[in-house]
């Protein structure tokens, strides 16, 4: 997966706020990252921590939708990388699975930074 700087929703995900109403849940995305070992509240959890990071935009595989990719920890500290994209101001999970090897080195080395 390649991704690349998103400074507009770097901005955006600065003052979002994660409370249940503001992801988009349906019938097509609710409980389908249970297969990964996270629930719904789990993947929420991981944008309601201090120390997660937006990586960037998707951009191979190529989507015809944009996506992002998080990468942070679940309340319960399980490493984790977020793909998502935005339906208004809402967040919307795709993808909810743990983080690779060099996922958690780009995470660790940004968190040490800040």
């Amino acid at each position: 997966m390649k991704f690349t700087a998103d400074p507009r929703t770097a901005d955006w995900l600065e003052y979002f706020i994660p409370e249940s109403a503001n992801f988009d849940w349906d019938e097509g995305n609710k409980g389908k990252n249970v297969k990964h070992g996270y629930s719904d509240v789990e993947i929420e959890s991981v944008l309601r921590q201090s120390k997660y990071i937006f990586a960037g935009q998707i951009i191979d595989p190529p989507h015809a939708e944009w996506r992002g990719l998080i990468l942070g920890l679940t309340e319960n500290g399980k490493p984790t990388a977020l793909i998502f994209t935005r339906r208004g101001d809402k967040i919307r999970p795709i993808s909810c699975r743990p983080m690779r090897k060099n996922e958690w080195r780009l995470y660790e080395e940004t968190i040490e930074k800040n």
